[in-house]
């Protein structure tokens, strides 16, 4: 799976928001509305899993759908989109269906800068 198979439609999905800031999870749930085979096809890739590696091998490596979409738009953030916004939240006592977002410290959230107020 490559960050460019998404790219046009996380921008869209963002554009779409119209400056409200969205979690990297949110992003997949709608990505997958709009192309369930892609969705699935993160899915397989990036499925996730309970727990993150302390030691060992595999250390500090820890990717779920959610987490491809948040490395994918930090990467069009720096490259190729710059008018994505990223921001940081705590989300240490949020669930959404039953999923986590983030980690225990904080987690991105993401809006289409063109949208956002000074």
């Amino acid at each position: 799976m490559h960050f460019n198979e998404i790219e046009d439609l996380v921008v869209d999905i963002l554009q779409g928001a119209k400056g409200r800031y969205m979690l990297p999870y949110q992003i997949f749930i709608r990505l997958k509305k709009i192309d369930p085979d892609l969705g699935e096809k993160i899915k397989s890739t990036y499925p996730s899993q309970p727990g993150k590696k302390d030691m060992g091998k595999n250390a500090g490596t820890y990717y779920s759908p959610a987490s491809f979409i948040a490395h994918a738009l930090d990467h069009f953030s720096k490259t190729s989109r710059p008018e994505i916004d990223k921001q940081w939240f705590d989300s240490s006592d949020i669930e959404i269906e039953g999923v986590i977002p983030g980690n225990k410290e904080e987690t991105s959230i993401w809006a289409w800068g063109q949208y956002l107020k000074c």
